[in-house]
């Protein structure tokens, strides 16, 4: 329900570096690393629950282009990731890619940004609360405060009651999301059809930990935002990290 990997193999691109984050006992997640010795900042990115590293990879580039360094990771189950996703082998898997983050080159030389999308921006929250000293800033877009929630929103009206008794908040980012005390962006749209614009409003409003917070609507379909201007969107990234 909450993962719909595309499992075709990814192929690494010109800029890319691919490397094999081992978690568990035997499993390992795919990651591309853009390095960039003159980075503005490094990216520690999330994407969402669909797809993989094949059309990931063309946005992490833009970011690269735009001269910063790009940590990408595909989750189990996808691309060339093995095992299966589910929420405990994404959770334990990206925490591992974080460990593995902290060592690559460069990354201790400056800031770091926290970059989850969607599913991504939900997990991104965990991430920000299990590794609270290692971030600068958290940009979430399109996210959706808790598995509970977005699964009462994608399911039709008959049904609602449902995810109300059979689904369990794996991570609840509406409490989670209080603690974090950093430079925060939330970027929502008003048009969102898959995570309703009330859940974005509500993970801004739910930050109570920073003062140093915005929540920018946009408009559009989910996850419009870097389509829509990108050069807003680097503005944005700036000045969250910044380096404006």
């Amino acid at each position: 329900m909450f993962y719909q990997p595309n499992i075709e193999s990814v192929s690494t691109p010109p800029d890319a570096v691919s490397q094999y984050i081992q978690y568990g006992e035997s499993d390992s997640i795919h990651t591309l690393f853009y390095a960039n010795k003159d980075a503005k900042a490094s990216i520690f990115f999330l994407h969402g629950n669909a797809g993989n590293l094949t059309s990931w990879s063309e946005v992490a580039d833009l970011f690269y282009q735009a001269n910063y360094q790009v940590f990408i990771i595909d989750y189990p189950g996808f691309g060339n990731s093995s095992n299966n996703a589910n929420h405990k082998a994404v959770y334990e898997s990206t925490q591992a890619a974080v460990e593995h983050f902290k060592t690559l080159p460069g990354i201790n030389d400056g800031k770091k940004l926290l970059m989850g999308f969607s599913l991504g921006g939900n997990l991104a929250v965990k991430v920000g609360f299990d590794n609270p000293d290692l971030f600068d800033a958290m940009l979430i877009e399109g996210a959706f405060e808790s598995h509970k929630t977005i699964a009462v929103n994608r399911v039709t009206r008959p049904l609602k009651f449902a995810p109300y008794l059979m689904v369990k908040d794996a991570v609840k980012g509406k409490k989670l999301i209080a603690s974090w005390t950093k430079p925060l962006l939330v970027i929502h749209s008003t048009q969102d059809a898959v995570c309703d614009y009330k859940m974005g409003e509500t993970l801004y409003e739910s930050a109570i930990g920073t003062s140093q917070k915005e929540l920018w609507t946009i408009k559009g379909p989910h996850l419009a935002g870097i389509g829509l201007n990108f050069d807003e969107y680097l503005e944005k990234v700036a000045a969250l990290i910044g380096t404006d």
